[in-house]
């Protein structure tokens, strides 16, 4: 059994690709392309940007990891392990 909640609404987005909402938190999925999730952006509720596009601020998440942290917004590198992101 996967180690997320159980939530009505999951946005699941793969590399390269951005979501915008408002998500409570977010699992990395086990993928080949790559064993970390890499975001190139991602800014958490109260607006502050945890990664910057084209910064050395780029964050890893490791995969089959649950992180409870409030997103608004988030982009993934090409390389990037697929995320799940739930409200």
């Amino acid at each position: 059994m996967a180690n997320i909640p159980a939530n009505p609404t999951v946005k699941s987005i793969i590399q390269g690709q951005s979501v915008t909402g408002s998500f409570a938190g977010f699992t990395v999925c086990a993928t080949i392309a790559g064993t970390y999730a890499v975001f190139t952006g991602l800014k958490d509720a109260n607006g502050v940007e945890l990664a910057i596009s084209g910064s050395p601020a780029t964050i890893k998440f490791l995969e089959g990891q649950t992180y409870p942290i409030f997103v608004t917004s988030a982009s993934l590198a090409a390389t990037s392990a697929n995320v799940l992101f739930y409200t």
